[in-house]
């Protein structure tokens, strides 16, 4: 059975080269953000430069050169590989959210929380927004819209279970 498999596999990488491209597009992106979740930053960042050369309109990839370059504290150069993952899929909530995190770090909070916001208005049932959003209005002072995000959150959370 796994001859069969591996001989299907393989019939369907070379007649599909999009197939295989995009299963080895996958792995790439699968392999970086292990690398980056183990903290092997010097590795994953590389190992993303590289497929950026060969995938320069992913971005999944400029997120996660972001995440990398966030993680060692060049936030500056984060929110630009962010801007390029927003320019290429503007519908995803996740990339405003680290975006919105790294400008918070650089000590932007109003454009944090439009980050946030957008988040919120893309994807009304993500909690990372709500709270990332919360903890900037703390920082702000603004205890009271803070804890009204903690609690919207606390509200889809609930909905969850």
């Amino acid at each position: 059975m796994k001859r069969c498999l591996l001989i299907l596999g393989l019939l369907l990488g070379f007649l599909n080269p999009v197939f295989a491209n995009d299963l080895e597009k996958f792995q790439m992106i699968s392999e970086i953000g292990t690398l980056a979740n183990n903290k092997n930053y010097i590795q994953a960042l590389d190992k993303c430069l590289d497929a950026l050369k060969k995938y320069p309109d992913e971005p999944e990839l400029y997120y996660w050169s972001g995440v990398i370059k966030s993680r060692t504290g060049n936030n500056e150069d984060a929110v630009l590989d962010y801007d390029k993952a927003i320019k290429l899929k503007p519908d995803n909530s996740s990339i405003y959210v680290m975006r919105g995190v790294a400008k918070s770090d650089l000590g932007d909070n109003s454009g944090a929380i439009a980050d946030f916001d957008e988040a919120i208005k893309i994807n009304p049932k993500d909690t990372s927004a709500y709270i990332m959003r919360a903890c900037v209005k703390i920082q702000m002072g603004d205890i009271q819209g803070a804890g009204d995000d903690f609690e919207a959150s606390n509200k889809i959370l609930d909905k969850k279970e």
